[in-house]
């Protein structure tokens, strides 16, 4: 029977969970369709699909841990009330919330649904909720210290009229957030009809937001590295030890300190065709590698790719071709593979995150 961890990724329609081995084995996958995902209560609905992929996994395995990634601005009341990330924010926002990701999404919150507001205890993002609903414990996780800026501080709730209270502490990648409680073990173990087994302390790692995950799942961690990740819409990130800026990229920090993520994103790429979509993503490339080569970067020959688009072998080829780039792809869901990374590396398996990576993430 494997040792392995659970790894849970929250997506915007589905629900992805794997049971992963240390050295990168997905023992079993599956994908749970979320059920009504517009509903203003759909994050009510994230446990009972998760018992949905354990009872889909086809493996004897024993749960020795468990890291929980998602969509990241996405906001949830501790009852479960649900402000998705790719709902428009307010239209005229306080000073104060420039460079945040989340405090747009919280004052629009606040504007749109004051009751729900003020009935809140606490305010979630999307994965910090699952993990919330499993532990009982209340966080938020910083990816890193420098992400700050994109999240928020007293002064800067203050001065958007945010109760900074409802706001759970930050806590560190990797972080035990809390034992998984005993109810959920008893369900699993039920749906599965033993062939799950849970280690008698099962501890629930912080991942955080799903690009982070991509981007561990991908061995997007040293500079150079470049990855392309598919879905409903369409992120390019290049990871530098240097800070890039031009038109239409975003710069974040990386998950590891001192590095970089530069980004291109392709709104919507899902609704678009074939030759637009490569059409796009060409564009991008030529984006990054034109900032990369005025900061004096080399660019990558490579690229790693992930996301449920990569499933199309022929699209592959011809991205391939089109870019004149090497296409890696370590897994269609490379989020649960960074799930499994902070979750081995949160077990003391691996000493930090790209250790981790290098023996979970294979082909990078």
């Amino acid at each position: 029977m494997n040792d392995v961890v659970l790894s849970v990724d929250i997506g915007t329609t589905s629900l992805k969970a794997g049971l992963i081995t240390a050295e990168g084995e997905v023992v079993s996958f599956c994908s749970v369709p979320i059920e009504n995902p517009h509903d203003r209560f759909v994050a009510c609905s994230w446990y009972s699909a998760l018992l949905k992929a354990v009872k889909s996994f086809d493996a004897k395995a024993k749960i020795i841990g468990v890291a929980v990634s998602g969509n990241g601005p996405t906001l949830v009341t501790d009852f479960g009330f649900t402000f998705r990330w790719n709902e428009r924010n307010s239209p005229s926002l306080p000073p104060a919330s420039d460079g945040s990701i989340f405090l747009p999404k919280l004052i629009t919150f606040k504007n749109n649904f004051p009751h729900e507001y003020k009935k809140a205890r606490k305010i979630f993002s999307g994965p910090e909720y699952l993990i919330y609903v499993l532990t009982g414990k209340e966080v938020t996780i910083l990816p890193e210290e420098r992400f700050l800026s994109a999240y928020w501080n007293q002064k800067q709730c203050k001065a958007c009229k945010i109760d900074y209270k409802k706001l759970p502490p930050f806590v560190k990648t990797c972080l035990n957030c809390g034992q998984l409680n005993q109810s959920f073990i008893k369900e699993a173990r039920e749906v599965s009809e033993g062939s799950l087994s849970f280690l008698s302390v099962c501890s629930v790692f912080s991942c955080g937001p799903d690009f982070i995950a991509a981007l561990i799942g991908t061995n997007t961690l040293r500079p150079g590295k470049l990855c392309d990740r598919c879905g409903s819409s369409e992120g390019l990130n290049f990871c530098s030890d240097k800070t890039i800026k031009g038109d239409k990229i975003r710069t974040l920090p990386s998950v590891i300190t001192g590095l970089w993520n530069a980004s291109v994103l392709i709104p919507d790429s899902s609704l678009m065709t074939d030759e637009q979509r490569l059409e796009a993503v060409a564009d991008g490339i030529d984006i990054l590698r034109k900032a990369a080569l005025d900061n004096k970067i080399e660019f990558p020959s490579q690229m790693a790719v992930t996301g449920g688009q990569t499933n199309d072998v022929l699209l592959l080829e011809e991205k391939s071709e089109r870019l004149n780039m090497k296409i890696f792809h370590p897994f269609s869901h490379c989020e649960l593979l960074g799930d499994a990374c902070v979750a081995f590396k949160g077990l003391g398996v691996y000493k930090d995150i790209p250790e981790a990576a290098a023996h979970i993430v294979k082909g990078m």
